[in-house]
């Protein structure tokens, strides 16, 4: 039997996220309240959260996205990234949006929970948008400070839900067609069962397979051809 191994792809984003390239699935109500973010003058806050390949990061490059399109100006970090200091929320100043993905990474570290409570606090003041993204509900991160605890729950809490593996294929073959690739059902499923079911991730995948198509002046995908482009990597069917 052939071993079924994620596809390593080290490769940039090449999908710009916007609400239109996301699939909304049960996340209708993330979606619509996301995106009346820009339409209010007033102060607002919206925490978005559940597992991963949910889409919160898509939605929240969407929102930067647009906001930017709209000629404000949005700034986007990821707590993940290890390099990161708290000293760099000190600094958000002149922003409209602020996007806040995996805020709860540093729930439990002192310095990032003050830096945090600080900056809702300054948004608000300055009537200024907070999108905010996390693996779980505010009241269960961990968070030790509780005033913290308190205010990531001022705007609404909403839960988001992963995509089924139906809605995944669904949107992965509207993108396969509106680049004008032809994929037969036995290629698109020979890809999903070897790669990671993360819709940007697929995505990805989809505009490397069409640089590649392009440069080999051909529009069918067909499975030789898919090993072909991935032959360089550390693949193994």
């Amino acid at each position: 039997m052939a071993e079924h191994r994620q596809l390593p792809l080290p490769l940039s984003p090449t999908v710009v996220p916007t609400y239109d390239n996301f699939q909304h699935g049960a996340n209708s109500l993330a979606v619509e309240v996301v995106q009346q973010l820009h339409k209010t003058s007033d102060a607002a806050q919206l925490y978005l959260w559940g597992a991963t390949q949910s889409g919160k990061t898509h939605l929240l490059l969407a929102a930067c996205n647009e906001f930017i399109s709209l000629g404000m100006r949005s700034f986007y970090v990821s707590l993940k990234e290890q390099t990161l200091s708290s000293n760099l929320l000190e600094s958000l100043d002149g922003y409209s949006l602020l996007a806040i993905d995996d805020t709860d990474i540093v729930a439990g570290r002192k310095d990032w929970e003050h830096a945090l409570f600080n900056l809702i606090n300054f948004s608000r003041e300055q009537s200024g948008k907070i999108l905010f993204s996390a693996s779980a509900a505010p009241a269960s991160c961990g968070w030790e400070l509780a005033d913290l605890k308190s205010r990531l729950g001022w705007g609404p809490v909403i839960k988001m839900e992963a995509l089924s593996d139906a809605e995944v294929r669904h949107t992965f073959l509207q993108a396969v067609n509106s680049k004008g690739l032809q994929m037969s059902d036995e290629v698109v499923d020979y890809l999903l069962k070897r790669h990671s079911r993360d819709l940007n991730s697929l995505l990805q995948t989809l505009a490397l397979l069409d640089r590649e198509s392009l440069a080999a002046g051909r529009a069918r995908i067909t499975i030789p051809f898919l090993k072909s482009c991935f032959a360089g990597l550390d693949y193994h069917d």
